[in-house]
């Protein structure tokens, strides 16, 4: 038999409380994002100095950061089971 539990099952079945701070609090990721725009032209800069493949791989993984990855067929169809799910249970 297995130990532990399984997987999307935890010991804790009513989950995180609505409205806990995650581990990285507001004021960190105020002070990332400060600190981020107070140096973009730097970033800009080493940007514009790289080489096209290094600028390309740059520019992708950044897009990673912005732009969400299309859903697979298998989450897609799990998101609509669960739309139709909420739609049942609301009467909506």
């Amino acid at each position: 038999m297995a130990r532990g539990s399984q997987n999307g099952i935890s010991n804790n079945p009513a989950g995180k409380p609505a409205g806990t701070n995650q581990k990285l609090t507001l004021s960190v990721r105020e002070r990332i994002i400060e600190k981020i725009q107070d140096d973009l032209d730097k970033y800009f800069e080493i940007l514009n100095v790289l080489t096209e493949k290094d600028y390309m791989r740059c520019m992708n993984e950044l897009l990673k950061l912005v732009v969400s990855r299309p859903l697979n067929e298998e989450e897609s169809s799990a998101l609509k089971i669960n739309s139709e799910f909420i739609k049942r249970l609301f009467n909506k």
